[in-house]
Formats: C-alpha cells, sequence, structure tokens
C-alpha cells in the first residue's frame, strides 16, 4: 500500500516527466508509487543520468497515485503492452506471479549483492528461490500519539487492546470546557485498503489468520470476534464521519490537532507534522510513536509493512535495459538521494547504505530516531508483514488476496457491525459465506 500512493494526493494526479524519445531510442517504461514531489524529482533525475551514461536508452518515470495503479496494470496486461517495471503491492506480485506474467529479477540481486539486502526484503515474492519482485523501500505502519497530551494525561504505552481503548477514552477531550468533545482519541481511514491492511495487522496481533492451509476463510473464528469486538468499542473515540477519512484526511485530523492517536500511520507522517503541523509542534516531543498493543489471544504486536516490490514485465519489449536501470537505482549514491526524500518511511533495503554515515547522519533521521528505531524493532522481530499477510507462506500459497482486498467484503464486514449496529457473530456470518462463494467461484476452495 504505499502510503505514497494513498497520499495520491487527493487529486490523483500522474506525474510523467521523459524527455521525447528518439525513434532509435530504447524505451524502459516505468510506473511507481511515489506522488511526493520530491521523491519524483529524484527519480527522474537519477533517470536522466542513467541515459546520459547508456546513449540510445530512454527511462520514461511515470508516479501513479495508488488507488490507480492496480487498475492501470491489469489494463495494460489485457492490451499487451505492460510498462517494463511497475512497483505493485507484495500481494499483487504474488498474483501476477502465478499467472506467469513476471520475470525474475536474480540479475539485479547479484548486482547488489545477496548478503547485502535485507532478510525481510528477500521474502517478497521469492518463488521457487526466485526473486520476482524487488523491494524499492520499506516501512512499517506505526502508531503515532500526542506525547504532550498523553504525558499531561500520566498515560502509559498500551500492551494490551483495553489499554489502548482505555488511553483512547482519556484523550478524548472537551479542551474549551465547554463539554463539547473537540479532540478525539483516535483517527482511523475508513478507506476499502486501509480497513484490508488494518484487518490483516488486527488478526495477527490477536494471534489468528484470515484463511486455513486449504484456504477456508476463518471469519467466524473467535479471533476474528475478538477483532470486530475491538474495532465497535474503538471507533466511540473517532470523530463523526471518520468512514468517509482517507489516509491524507487521518493525518490532517492528526497534526490539525482533531485527534490524539493514530493507528494507521507512517514515517511519511513525519514530512506532514514538519510541514503542516504549528512550528512549536513540530517534533518527536509532541508527536511520538508507541509499539502497537497486542489482542486477548495474541502474544505480540503484527504491523503492515509497506514495501511494494519492483516488477519485470514478460511481455514489456526492452527488459535487458530496465534491468541494468534497477542496478543502477540501488547504487548506494542513487538509492540515497531516492530514500533521502522521504527517510524516515523510506527504508532502504541495501546493508550497505543503512550503515553508511552518508545515511545515518541525514538531519531528519536524526530529528525522529524514535521513529525508525520502532520500525527498526518490527522488522528485527519479523513482526511486519505486507497486506493481508499474515505469514510468509501466504505469499506463495495464497495468491487470491488480490482479489479478496478488491473485493470489499472485508470493510463491508467492519462497516456492519461499527455503522449498521450488526452483532459481530451476524457480520462475519456474512463475510464467511461471501468469501467461501468468492474462493470457490475462482477454484481456490474446494466443495
Amino acid at each position: 500500500m504505499h502510503m505514497s500512493r494513498m497520499v495520491a494526493l487527493a487529486t490523483a494526479l500522474t506525474v510523467g516527466i521523459a524527455a521525447p524519445a528518439l525513434a532509435q531510442d530504447k524505451l524502459v517504461r516505468v510506473w511507481h508509487t511515489e506522488t511526493e514531489p520530491q521523491t519524483i524529482k529524484a527519480f527522474n533525475d537519477l533517470a536522466r543520468r542513467f541515459e546520459a551514461k547508456n546513449p540510445g536508452i530512454k527511462i520514461e518515470a511515470e508516479g501513479l497515485a495508488w488507488t490507480d495503479l492496480e487498475g492501470k496494470i491489469m489494463a495494460s496486461l489485457a492490451a499487451g503492452s505492460p510498462p517494463e517495471l511497475s512497483h505493485g503491492q507484495p500481494i499483487t506480485c504474488t498474483a501476477l506471479q502465478s499467472k506467469d506474467l513476471l520475470n525474475p529479477l536474480d540479475e539485479v540481486v547479484k548486482a547488489i549483492g545477496e548478503d547485502n539486502i535485507w532478510e525481510q526484503v528477500k521474502r517478497v515474492c521469492n518463488v521457487g528461490g526466485k526473486q520476482f519482485g524487488l523491494v524499492h523501500a520499506a516501512g512499517t505502519s506505526l502508531l503515532i500519539y500526542r506525547k504532550d497530551m498523553a504525558d499531561k494525561a500520566g498515560l502509559k504505552p498500551p500492551k494490551t487492546w483495553n489499554d489502548f481503548l482505555a488511553n483512547a477514552k482519556a484523550l478524548t477531550q472537551s479542551t474549551k470546557g465547554d463539554g463539547k468533545i473537540d479532540i478525539y482519541g483516535i483517527t482511523l481511514p475508513g478507506d476499502n485498503l486501509f480497513i484490508n491492511i488494518l484487518m490483516g495487522e488486527l488478526i495477527k496481533s490477536n494471534g489468528g489468520a484470515l484463511f486455513d492451509k486449504n484456504n477456508k476463510p476463518l471469519f467466524t473464528d473467535q479471533k476474528m470476534i475478538e477483532v470486530l469486538e475491538f474495532w465497535r468499542e474503538l471507533v466511540k473515540y473517532a470523530p463523526p464521519g471518520w468512514e468517509g477519512d482517507g489516509y491524507l484526511q487521518t493525518f490532517q485530523n492528526l497534526y490539525g490537532q482533531k485527534a490524539a492517536m493514530m493507528f494507521q500511520g507512517y514515517g511519511r507522517g513525519a514530512g506532514l507534522i514538519e510541514k503542516f503541523a504549528p512550528k512549536e509542534k513540530a517534533n518527536d516531543k509532541t508527536f511520538d510513536v508507541w509499539s502497537k498493543p497486542v489482542g486477548p489471544s495474541g502474544k505480540e504486536p503484527g504491523v503492515q509493512v509497506d514495501e511494494e516490490p519492483w516488477m519485470l514485465f514478460k511481455d514489456a519489449k526492452h527488459q535487458k535495459e530496465a534491468i541494468e536501470f534497477l542496478k543502477f537505482f540501488y547504487q548506494d549514491d542513487n538509492y540515497l538521494e531516492y530514500v533521502s526524500t522521504v527517510p524516515i518511511h523510506l527504508f532502504p533495503i541495501t546493508k550497505s547504505l543503512r550503515a553508511s554515515p552518508k545515511y545515518q547522519n541525514l538531519e531528519m533521521i536524526q530529528r525522529w530516531k524514535g521513529w525508525i528505531e520502532v520500525q527498526q524493532g518490527y522488522l528485527d522481530k519479523d513482526q511486519g508483514k505486507p497486506t493481508l499477510v499474515v505469514d510468509w507462506s501466504d505469499m506463495t500459497e495464497k495468491p487470491y488476496l488480490l482479489e479478496v482486498l478488491g473485493s470489499g467484503i472485508v470493510r463491508d464486514m467492519v462497516m456492519d457491525v461499527v455503522l449498521e449496529k450488526w452483532e459481530p457473530k451476524r457480520a462475519a456470518d456474512k463475510a464467511q459465506r461471501r468469501l467461501e462463494d468468492l474462493l470457490r467461484s475462482k477454484g481456490y476452495l474446494k466443495g
């Protein structure tokens, strides 16, 4: 899910900057999900340098809003004209690989050095020992909170969902003393993508799973019922109309001081806080992060890791040139220029860059060190998984997760509970039936 994509800057504007290709040039089309202007600029600068070193090759890069990307990939495949390279969610990569539409990027892995890539990253879209997706950069979801308010109220880091609900209640306040709530305990995104991300996270944190080994949905399981009960309580402390909020709006609620905690935050938010929060509050003394809490049936937190892999399309024309471009992209100096445009979110996948003083001494990393450390902790303990992935084996054994995401069934279940006021069991029964029908119709579920 790239936040970037989410950040989709509401306008879903696509920015493609490329010098006009000459007839004899080999054109490499690249679609990525970074829509922040500074990242688009860095990527295009990098492409121009590559072209200068490799006459006869043109890189045409397009930064796409996340919401547009999957549809655009599918349309390009249907038309028989996919780009050479594109970002996609890990579950997109798995879905396309299972349909034999991708070529491996092992040559790029070799150029970077297999031992130079973080282990966690190598698990994404690795099928039969071949790397069919190579993560462009990684970042995990974060629980961001108003440290100043929490300190004033004497709140402790929440270890369990119940602790977290107690904190949300304590932080829901009428600060003007007129009895009207003007700051809510929690801000949550209500769109389909984010509710799916959050549900994957919550079921992991509650020691459960979404599907069993035979692809049977586990939505009526007690662990899922507990997740739905948690949702029902949590929304009591969210601003009215939260279900219409996209990712960006949830951040506006946080830095605009309408909400005191954000359950689905990311490192990218540090840049938004520095840009938009009042100067004296735009720091980690005001906005800090807690480790995410654990459900009643769980043992450790589960978080989403935001890490789109590059994918190389089998039917694209200039694959060799695309591979050369990726090798260039991951060279330390070039790669540093890219990740340092959003340093608290775009974690480098290479150990060499991560260990380099040039990277570690970036001013912004110094300013938001705690945010980096919490993400690093999740990654080191293997608590971060891609959207809807609970276990790494899901990546290859459950190629239908993208279809589950697209179906909207998971979001409908949550909305049945929190808006329609259904009992969790009734909502779960309905989702269970719908998912069984979906997986049967696609041939994944027998009987």
